[in-house]
């Protein structure tokens, strides 16, 4: 599951097409079966990673909702659940009626409004999966089906524009406060490095690289030392492993500083202690040399 926006994340956290890795497993031993059987047919196993990565991310997402007071959460539900009972949709729609202000609207007028608030959350169910939003026209039909009162397509502007906007902003506002705790946990995820993220997107890095640098510098000479030991120790199978791996640690940190490294070496004092200890180990052990790049 992979959190790309706060409704794509709600969905999709309330979804899972497979059985869990332990499923099948607990299915068997209601059976009563041991082993297996020839010819019978087993779900996958496969990707057991993945399942538990989405399990963590819905996890992190369900517990976001769960900070929300129960009517958002009925609300967001009603948008994006793909489980959303008659009691999310019924929730939401007395939410969006109590939270919109009518005064001074006769009260014929407020009876159409009240079914005008069921279809505005439809028209924004719509209009936020990639739909048209309601127009006039829709929403009249919308009201004709459940109510059985004709609403003037013709005098939409004169008698309803008001009431309709007055409405859809409510809706508009209530899906804000319903997203926000889940928009945090995206936030939140999107800081951490990988998945094709860079941790720069987030964080200044010339002060990260400063402070590291400083920290760095009040246990340089011990740090220096305890890895010229642990080298020291390593027999040349041990050095020759050591030594791929610091090659492909400074053609990435290169990749990444650029010509910082030279420009500002106060900042990187801990690759250049490594690129130093590198260039000793291979002059102490000869074969060495010869034999790493």
């Amino acid at each position: 599951m992979k959190l790309i926006s706060a409704r794509q994340a709600w969905r999709e956290a309330l979804h899972e097409s497979r059985d869990s890795v332990l499923a099948a497993a607990s299915e068997r031993v209601k059976l009563g079966k041991k082993g297996r059987v020839v010819g019978e047919t087993m779900p996958s196993m496969r990707d057991s990673n993945g399942r538990c990565a989405h399990m963590l991310a819905a996890g992190l997402v369900q517990s976001a909702i769960g900070t929300l007071p129960k009517p958002l959460q009925h609300f967001g539900h009603a948008l994006y659940s793909p489980v959303a009972n008659g009691q999310d949709i019924n929730v939401a729609h007395a939410l969006v009626w109590l939270t919109v202000d009518l005064d001074g609207y006769p009260a014929k007028r407020k009876e159409v409004a009240y079914w005008m608030a069921l279809a505005a959350i439809k028209s924004h169910q719509a209009a936020v999966n990639g739909r048209e939003a309601w127009g006039p026209g829709r929403v009249s039909e919308f009201v004709q089906d459940w109510y059985g009162t004709k609403v003037s397509v013709s005098h939409w502007a004169r008698d309803w524009a008001a009431i309709w906007a007055s409405i859809a902003n409510v809706v508009d506002t209530l899906d804000a406060k319903a997203l926000k705790p889940v928009a945090a946990v995206i936030v939140r995820m999107s800081q951490r490095v990988g998945g094709g993220i860079c941790r720069w997107d987030v964080h200044d890095r010339e002060h990260v690289a400063e402070d590291r640098s400083t920290a760095y510098a009040t246990r340089r000479e011990q740090s220096v030392m305890a890895l010229r030991e642990r080298l020291t120790a390593m027999d040349n199978q041990q050095l020759r492993r050591w030594l791929g791996r610091m090659n492909a640690y400074a053609a990435a940190y290169r990749a990444e500083w650029g010509s910082d490294v030279v420009e500002n070496p106060g900042r990187h004092l801990i690759y250049l202690d490594r690129v130093g200890e590198y260039w000793f180990q291979r002059q102490r052990v000869g074969d060495v040399t010869k034999r790493v790049a």
